[in-house]
This record gives structure tokens, C-alpha cells and sequence, in this order.
């Protein structure tokens, strides 16, 4: 589709919420890289005397689902019923996950222990001297790619099986830890999509090497590196999401662009939406997670692909406005939807 098609939306909240009213009880799956995000909460007062760097006091922590976990939160959330299939170790962060997982009502027998790899956890510190707003100072990632050998494919054959028996929408999330890897969903992806799955993809560093689902969802940077071009401007916006759907044999692509809100390209239209509400994000983790489980949601109940785009568009707005990657509730979504703001 010619970049020159592109054009805005109307939206209509009031059609958007008969959307929302058949989210409730739709049996999802998600698929990915399951991680813990964890906030460590200080308090800087002096630099040391040892180095040129902050002194910061801890003061509390907390922690929430992040990657696939967040994805699959996000689903619950809007009301779907949702089965959850991912690597954790046999650690505490690992159990955290899926007591977190548990208390939204997620199926996790799908979320498998490795015998020898640690959980995902993504630690941010955050800092700020008394009556001042905290900032985020370093984040410190811990986990490797977990590597599977025969036993490890074997259970997760098992439980792909098992997870996907019922579901209408799927979501692929690929943080790059090889939970999941082009190379081990082309063959669910071929499958479900026979079945006639709604099959959501949110790829961080592999996109390009997915094939054939219904929908992938990049912000621009991961939608510049998998067209390999540059994105400078709409045109060629519209030149990279052509030949980036085109690679991905997708149906359906959005491109996620921050203050510019999203645009969505099909194999009949394209069209851009601007972001919801007008008010300035707070804290983007987690935002691609919402857009993924919203957008994948909607069209498993049979939204066309504007309202698709419209109601993910609504959510990724919510989840910006919050600090952490919070999952954006179905009431959330209502409230929005109906005072036209995040």
C-alpha cells in the first residue's frame, strides 16, 4: 500500500465499548519471555566522597510482572481468560512471577522451571532527594538466554499443547531470551493460524524472522531495524511497514510511535491514530505489552481492524500514564474510552 494512502481516523467511543463488553471470559494464550521487573526506591541526599557518583538510600522495594508476564496481566486485566507458557528458574523471583500470575487468575501450569537457568529480572533503581519527583538512575538486568535441550522442547511441546487447545488469541512475546524463537513458533504460528487463532506478535530484537502471523505491533526503532532502512519522516514510515509486512507475511501491522500515537497498515487501508488523551507519558515500560494484548483481544472478538487499533491505541495511553508496567484494566479502558482521556 502506497505511503501516500495513509491518512487519519475518526474514532468513536461509543462503538468501542460494545468491543469491550465481549472481552470478558475470551481464553487467551500468551507465549514468551516471562521476567520480573523489579523497583528499588531510594533517596539521594550526597554525592560519595569514595567516587563522583550518588549515595542513594533504599528505602522500599516492589515488583511486577514485566515481558510476557506483563502481556498476559494486561489480557486478564481486559477479561480474558489467560494460560500463560514461558521459562522461570527455580529461584524466588521465579516464584514471585507466578504467584503474581496467580493472583490475577492466570493459568500457570504452562510456566515451566529450567533445570539450570535463573529467572528474568530487570531491576530499576529510582532516586530522589525529599519532595521531588523519583527518577530512574540504572537498571540492571539479570538473566541469560535460556537454552533448551531435548527434555526442556519436550516439555514445552507439552505445554504449547495443552495451553493452546482453546484459545482464540495468542500473543508471542520475544524479549530475546529464546522462550520463544522464530524458529520454535513457525510451526504453532502455521497451525493456529489454520485454526483460524487471532496470533499477536510483540518481537523486540527478531521480528524480521517471524512468519505469518495475524498481527505485529513494533515501535518505530524495532520497526526501522527490521525493514533495515531508516525512518525519518511518514513516507518513509510507509515504505518500511510495505516492506516489513510483506517480510512478515503478517495481515495486520502497527507501528507504535510514542507522542504520535500509532499507525496501522492492512492489506485494504492504513491509517494513523493520534495518542489518546493529550496527556505527556509518565513512564513508557510496559506500554508495548498493553498495545499487543489490546489489539490481539480485539480482534479475536471480531473487531475490525480500525477498532482494533483504536482501543489499542486507548490502552497504550493508560499504561504511559503510570508509572511501571501496570496492566491496563478493563474499567480503565471504559473510562477512558468514555472521558476521552488517559
Amino acid at each position: 500500500m502506497s505511503p501516500a494512502t495513509l491518512r487519519r481516523r475518526p474514532v468513536t467511543p461509543s462503538r468501542l465499548l460494545r468491543w469491550v463488553d465481549r472481552f470478558s471470559g475470551v481464553p487467551a494464550l500468551v507465549w514468551g519471555d516471562l521476567m520480573l521487573d523489579e523497583y528499588w526506591r531510594c533517596r539521594s541526599s550526597r554525592v560519595s566522597r569514595e567516587a563522583p557518583v550518588l549515595v542513594l538510600e533504599h528505602r522500599s522495594r516492589n515488583a511486577e510482572g514485566g515481558g510476557a508476564a506483563n502481556a498476559a496481566l494486561n489480557l486478564a486485566a481486559l477479561g480474558a481468560r489467560v494460560v500463560v507458557v514461558g521459562w522461570i528458574g527455580g529461584d524466588a523471583s521465579g516464584r514471585e512471577i507466578r504467584e503474581r500470575l496467580r493472583a490475577a487468575g492466570i493459568d500457570t501450569a504452562g510456566l515451566l522451571v529450567h533445570p539450570t537457568a535463573s529467572t528474568i529480572v530487570k531491576t530499576r533503581v529510582v532516586a530522589g532527594a525529599v519532595h521531588t519527583a523519583l527518577q530512574q538512575v540504572v537498571r540492571i538486568d539479570r538473566g541469560d538466554p535460556f537454552v533448551l535441550g531435548r527434555a526442556e522442547r519436550a516439555d514445552l511441546r507439552s505445554a504449547l499443547t495443552r495451553a493452546s487447545r482453546d484459545a482464540a488469541a495468542i500473543v508471542l512475546s520475544d524479549y530475546g531470551y529464546d522462550s520463544v524463537t522464530p524458529a520454535l513458533a513457525q510451526t504453532w504460528i502455521s497451525r493456529w493460524r489454520q485454526r483460524r487463532r487471532v496470533v499477536g506478535l510483540d518481537a523486540r530484537y527478531r521480528l524480521a524472522e517471524y512468519r505469518g502471523v495475524t498481527l505485529a505491533t513494533p515501535n518505530e526503532a524495532e520497526a526501522a531495524a527490521a525493514a533495515n532502512m531508516a525512518i525519518t519522516d511518514e513516507r518513509a514510515l510507509g515504505r518500511a511497514a510495505v516492506r516489513l509486512r510483506r517480510t512478515l507475511a503478517a495481515t495486520e501491522l502497527i507501528v507504535t510511535r510514542g507522542r504520535d500515537g500509532l499507525t496501522w497498515w492492512g492489506p485494504r487501508e492504513a491509517f494513523s491514530l493520534a495518542a489518546w488523551g493529550g496527556h505527556e507519558a509518565v513512564d513508557v515500560t510496559g506500554a508495548g505489552d498493553a498495545v499487543v494484548a489490546t489489539a490481539t483481544l480485539a480482534l479475536a472478538v471480531g473487531a475490525p481492524p480500525h477498532d482494533a487499533a483504536a482501543l489499542a491505541n486507548v490502552a497504550g495511553s493508560v499504561a504511559v500514564s503510570r508509572r511501571g508496567a501496570v496492566a491496563v484494566r478493563q474499567d480503565e479502558l471504559r473510562v477512558a474510552l468514555r472521558d476521552g482521556s488517559a
